[in-house]
């Protein structure tokens, strides 16, 4: 079951007895909790019926909590973050392992009888064994969610409605703007795109429309904002603003390897968009290929070609280099700086 059904089925009060949330975003996660939490609790339950706890109880612990009558009337509400019940089961002596099937058993035949007056949500980010019987029970008589990490290419779908929830829209530069960083990031965290937007919200207090501006000022400490930038002065050979950005995110503390990262991953793309071009494939395609919004690949691919293409292989082959050099003790930001300067020429 995806995280967008769930939450239109929270929605519509059909709320399962128990949920289990496995995958690495956590925003997800807590949007689904926060979802069961709002529509089973009234507000002055929360504090008596709600139970939040940060590892698995012992299986006698949890059936006792599952099966255990509300307060004064009501719903429990059972929270289990970090569940390790997933994971493959580790070989032991055959007492064990028959102990074990017995404490199963028990948990699985009070999952497939949930009293009506108890939910639970388990949550883990580590990958689950989905031959566990656990996991198909939970599956039949409640709902198995996969909650992965959005691409970039998928942060539209959801930027739109969080900027409406902010009563906030954005300029169609400031938009592009927006992804054109976000299609940099090796992986999106929606937990840390949510606080950069509630920021930009606060501090265009009485603006119904935030600008490009707006996020450049807001938004300047974040180094994908200053590789971004970068990127852009790289590509038009914009020697001296470009190790000005670099110079910049150095001072500032960034860690020369996030740098380099960042950098590498933007040349490598672009070093792809161009092979992917000489081989007849269409925007769309390259797109697609790279994962990236249409605009972006669109963008990525007119930047690319203002380098020869073997200076795009070249510039990945000396950035693998530095990143290695930089691992081992071997060389520091001035190393970035010299790649730099090459692409520039």
């Amino acid at each position: 079951m995806s995280y967008a059904a769930v939450l239109e089925e929270i929605k519509k009060g059909q709320v399962k007895s128990i949920y289990l949330l496995h995958g690495e975003e956590t925003y997800f996660i807590r949007q689904i909790e926060q979802a069961v939490i709002k529509a089973v609790l009234a507000p002055e339950e929360i504090e008596m019926n709600l139970l939040h706890l940060e590892k698995d109880p012992t299986i006698n612990e949890f059936i006792a909590l599952i099966e255990t009558v509300p307060f004064m009337g009501g719903k429990n509400v059972i929270v289990v973050r970090g569940t390790s019940l997933f994971r493959p089961r580790k070989t032991g002596s055959n007492e064990q392992a028959e102990t074990g099937d017995k404490l199963d058993e028990r948990l699985l035949n009070v999952i497939s009888n949930m009293p009506d007056y108890t939910h639970v949500i388990l949550s883990t980010t580590d990958k689950v064994d989905k031959r566990r019987k656990l996991f198909k029970i939970i599956e039949k008589h409640g709902a198995a969610v996969e909650v992965a990490n959005l691409k970039g290419k998928d942060v539209r779908g959801w930027l739109l409605p969080k900027l409406n929830e902010l009563n906030r829209r954005m300029a169609s530069d400031a938009m592009e703007y927006f992804l054109g960083v976000i299609s940099i990031m090796p992986q999106v965290s929606l937990g840390f795109l949510e606080n950069e937007l509630e920021k930009v919200a606060l501090f265009t207090e009485g603006k119904s429309v935030i600008s490009h501006r707006d996020l450049v000022e807001i938004m300047s400490s974040i180094p994908e904002i200053s590789i971004f930038s970068m990127i852009d002065a790289v590509s038009q050979k914009q020697l001296g603003k470009a190790l000005q950005l670099l110079g910049e995110q150095v001072k500032s503390g960034e860690h020369p390897l996030k740098l380099l990262s960042l950098l590498a991953r933007q040349v490598r793309l672009m070093w792809q968009a161009r092979e992917m071009e000489k081989d007849g494939r269409s925007t769309k395609e390259i797109s697609e290929k790279l994962g990236v919004m249409p605009f972006i690949g669109e963008k990525m691919l007119k930047q690319s070609q203002n380098f020869r293409l073997e200076a795009l292989k070249e510039a990945t082959l000396a950035l693998a280099t530095a990143d290695y050099d930089l691992k081992s003790g071997r060389a520091n930001h001035s190393v970035i700086e010299q790649i730099i300067i090459a692409l520039c020429r």
